[in-house]
C-alpha cells in the first residue's frame, strides 16, 4: 500500500475538519444561535462562577465588539446576569441566570452529551492518540501562523516605508 502524499493527508484532515465544523453550524443554527454565540454561551458554561468578557475574548479569539454584543443579546434575553466586579467595578462578571441556566442545560448540555457519546465510542487508546494528535498538529499549526504573522508584519512595515 503506497504511502499517502502530505497534501493527500492535508486535504483528507481538512475535509474532515470542516465536516465537524459544519455539524456544530448546523446544531447551532437549529438551536437559533450562530456558530458564534453557540462558542461563547459554552465558554459562559464552563465558568460557572462567572468569567469576563476578556476570558471570553481570550478563550474563544473573537474580537471584543463581537463578543460584547453577543453578551448583549444574551442580557437583553434574560439568559445571563452581569455582576459588577469588586476589584474593578469597570469589569464585569458573565454569569448565566436561572433562565439562562435552563436555556444552557438544553442548547449546551446535550451538545456535551453528544460529545461524550461520541468519545466513549473510541477506545482509550485513540483517546489518547486523538489528544496527542491534535497537541502536536496545534503546536505547529500555531508556530507556522506566528512565522506569517511575522513576515507580514516586516511586509506590512516594508510597504509603509515606500
Amino acid at each position: 500500500m503506497e504511502e499517502k502524499s502530505i497534501k493527500e493527508y492535508t486535504t483528507l484532515f481538512s475535509e474532515k475538519w470542516k465536516s465537524i465544523e459544519r455539524l456544530s453550524e448546523e446544531y447551532a443554527k437549529a438551536a437559533g444561535l450562530t456558530p458564534m454565540s453557540l462558542n461563547v454561551l459554552s465558554i459562559i458554561c464552563e465558568n460557572p462562577e462567572g468569567c469576563t468578557q476578556k476570558v471570553i475574548c481570550r478563550q474563544s479569539r473573537y474580537n471584543k465588539q463581537s463578543v460584547n454584543m453577543i453578551i448583549k443579546a444574551f442580557w437583553e434575553q434574560g439568559y445571563i446576569d452581569l455582576v459588577e466586579m469588586k476589584e474593578d467595578r469597570r469589569n464585569k462578571q458573565v454569569k448565566l441566570s436561572e433562565k439562562g441556566k435552563r436555556y444552557a442545560d438544553k442548547v449546551i448540555g446535550i451538545l456535551w452529551d453528544v460529545d461524550n457519546d461520541a468519545l466513549a465510542k473510541i477506545t482509550p487508546q485513540q483517546k489518547e492518540t486523538l489528544i496527542v494528535f491534535l497537541e502536536t498538529y496545534e503546536q505547529c499549526f500555531r508556530h507556522g501562523i506566528d512565522v506569517l504573522e511575522d513576515t507580514l508584519q516586516i511586509n506590512d512595515k516594508e510597504a509603509c516605508e515606500t
